[in-house]
């Protein structure tokens, strides 16, 4: 069952407080436009009741989807991340509240929220779509050596195709598409190296690079 609480907020734009909601547990099972409001930002967005003006919010929080065994946990601090951390590291004592088997993973922003549910509801192992970013990217880095890349992310597109997403703070926007038969060739080749897929915590391009290097 999700859980929220009810803050005030000043708007930078107007000064102004208005209310927001905090999300502290996401459980979208009774309720799919909780799910889709957080793959859209909407749901960490702040509109204020005066102005209209709108901002997202950073903040911790766990998305959480029992029934297909998925945690994943927002942390906007280095002290949220290693409490995190020491909440997750040790899933096979009776102490922990997620059990061993289940798909845990540490995520530093809304936008890396967005994209592992995403990836799991393609049915897809994060660790391939990660080394698959890792390939793209240094592809790009080869051919335009000055492009600035801020974020790297996994979408699917409207034609129900797989895209990498070089984001940069410049507008710089790159994409590119992927097919599902290259995500299983590589999965064929690497993913028997892998270790189980309930074993990691923190999936992303620095651990596909340490992938790549085995």
């Amino acid at each position: 069952m999700s859980r929220v609480h009810m803050e005030n907020i000043t708007c930078i734009a107007c000064g102004k407080e208005s209310p927001y909601r905090y999300w502290d547990m996401i459980d979208p099972m009774m309720n799919q436009e909780t799910k889709d409001k957080v793959l859209s930002g909407e749901l960490f967005t702040f509109t204020c009741k005066h102005c209209g003006a709108k901002r997202r919010v950073t903040y911790d929080t766990i998305y959480q989807e029992v029934a297909k065994g998925r945690t994943f946990h927002l942390v906007t601090s280095e002290e949220s991340y290693m409490q995190a951390v020491n909440i997750y590291a040790d899933r096979d004592s009776h102490s922990s509240p997620v059990l061993a088997h289940e798909i845990v993973r540490i995520v530093l922003s809304q936008n890396q929220l967005a994209e592992k549910i995403r990836i799991f509801d393609e049915g897809l192992d994060d660790r391939i779509v990660e080394i698959i970013k890792a390939y793209f990217l240094s592809q790009l880095y080869e051919q335009e050596q000055d492009i600035q890349v801020d974020e790297v992310l996994f979408f699917v597109g409207d034609q129900n195709q797989y895209e990498i997403a070089f984001l940069s703070q410049d507008g710089n926007h790159r994409s590119i598409s992927f097919s599902r038969e290259m995500y299983d060739g590589i999965k064929k080749d690497i993913g028997g190296k892998l270790p189980p897929i309930h074993q990691e915590l923190e999936v992303d391009l620095e651990i596909a690079m340490e992938y790549l290097k085995d």
